[in-house]
């Protein structure tokens, strides 16, 4: 996919000299950047702005935060979005390495242990950007495969069904009391519309994408 937003950096930490080094790490390196004092700050700007969800980009998050700690903040973000784009790395100390571990499970991507170096973070955050573009560019052409279903009749919706289970013209006439011409037809109309040439073509088209529930 071509012409993909730059990547964009949010990080959320309580400590107003460690942003002050990021922002003027994350400038020089011509690096799109928002930083926020605390999760509060950050789901009032996300309210405002969901599309810096989106992504492709990273999400640098402090574990020991007031107010809001930052695996609550995780949880919080993943209870919106449990297929973010934005892959999440914890900023720890020391002590916090076992408390991380429960999240990485949970989805994050890595952690850094403080103090870092600035050439240790950005090499997290590049890695960060190529995993985050293979997300955003999977939850684009889901989307677009949403989108050309929802062009579908009902019937050629039932007819799509039948022919990922891998039924032939002739079974899905019977079960739909039709003629095979008109199976013909409606299967020509499907490949049409979804932008397949083969029933292999359509299994991997739909085997990522929630269909089995007709799209309103």
């Amino acid at each position: 996919m071509n012409g993909l937003p730059p990547p964009c950096v949010i990080a959320i930490d309580d400590d107003a000299g460690m942003l002050k080094s990021m922002e003027f790490l994350l400038k020089t390196e011509r690096i799109n950047s928002y930083f926020f004092s605390g999760g509060p700050a950050f789901f009032e700007a996300i309210k405002a702005k969901p599309e810096l969800l989106n992504g492709p980009g990273c999400l640098l998050l402090d574990v020991r935060m007031p107010d809001m700690n930052g695996l609550e903040v995780f949880d919080k973000l993943i209870a919106i979005d449990p297929n973010l784009n934005l892959p999440v790395v914890f900023i720890t100390g020391h002590g916090d390495v076992a408390l991380v571990t429960k999240v990485l499970k949970q989805g994050a991507v890595d952690f850094i242990t403080k103090p870092y170096s600035a050439e240790d973070l950005l090499v997290r955050l590049h890695e960060c950007f190529d995993i985050s573009k293979s997300r955003y560019i999977r939850k684009a052409n889901i989307q677009s495969v949403e989108q050309r279903i929802k062009q579908l009749t009902e019937r050629e919706f039932f007819v799509m069904g039948h022919l990922f289970e891998g039924l032939s013209n002739k079974d899905i006439a019977e079960i739909l009391g039709n003629s095979v011409r008109t199976i013909e037809l409606r299967r020509a109309a499907i490949y049409d519309k979804l932008q397949v040439k083969s029933a292999v073509e359509l299994a991997r088209l739909l085997e990522n994408v929630e269909w089995k529930n007709k799209p309103q």
